[in-house]
């Protein structure tokens, strides 16, 4: 039975944009009639995630996106996908808040990567990802050993996340395989883009081999959990 995808999006506004691109480019359809129904409710005016959970701000974002993903609902939602990563460090609050199936790209990403024989790797993410653990505890749950960027480099991530990507300026693609070479040279045998900004850099830019897109991954769950076929897609590059 084919299900109704609910987006709570806007988190940021471009990455929502690049999700739905995602969508449908993932889903094995030779017309229009033949892809996923979804609905997309793009939210910007949701409090920053990162900003509350270091304590940078007192306003919380759970009760605007437990709103939205009760809208979608209410709108036939039976599948609901919240393409942004830091977002997930509310994931068991929002599930049980909803009766749609909520998906959890985190998980999925260490699934995947153990399923590749991965031993390693590494994660570009917010500070309020990071913060939380939302990647280093699911890889370690998954026999995978975490590596994340030192200060300094972390600092050229969030760079590239805020002051690049969300303001619409161009990427400083030196910084980020920079960034990444920093964890390569650890042992990381992949870097995950865990942050949906990082995301649009991989749908925008040429990156090179090496990386898993948290994004694709929610995307291809996403066409998977509403009963669709998904394109054959290499998702670990």
């Amino acid at each position: 039975m084919k299900k109704t995808l609910g987006i709570i999006g806007g988190l940021g506004p471009m990455a929502s944009a690049q999700f739905m691109e995602l969508l449908t480019a993932m889903t094995a359809a030779d017309t229009d009639q033949a892809h996923i129904e979804a609905i997309l409710w793009s939210r910007p005016s949701t409090p920053d995630r990162t900003a509350f959970l270091l304590g940078r701000s007192q306003e919380d974002p759970f009760p605007a996106m437990r709103e939205t993903g009760l809208r979608l609902e209410s709108l036939g939602a039976q599948v609901l996908a919240i393409p942004c990563m830091t977002a997930h460090s509310f994931y068991d609050r929002l599930r049980a808040a909803f009766s749609a199936e909520l998906l959890n790209p985190i998980t999925g990403c260490a699934e995947l990567l153990r399923s590749r024989g991965m031993t390693k790797v590494g994660i570009m993410a917010t500070d309020g990802t990071l913060e939380v653990g939302l990647f280093q505890h699911a890889l370690s749950d998954a026999g995978i050993t975490p590596v994340t960027p030192d200060e300094a480099n972390q600092h050229e991530v969030m760079r590239m996340i805020y002051d690049q990507v969300k303001s619409g300026r161009a990427v400083d693609l030196e910084a980020f395989h920079a960034v990444a070479h920093s964890m390569r040279v650890k042992g990381a045998e992949c870097i995950i883009l865990g942050c949906t900004e990082l995301s649009v850099i991989k749908q925008t830019l040429e990156i090179g081999a090496g990386f898993l897109d948290a994004m694709e991954v929610l995307a291809a769950m996403a066409v998977t959990a509403c009963g669709y076929e998904t394109k054959r897609r290499e998702l670990v590059s």
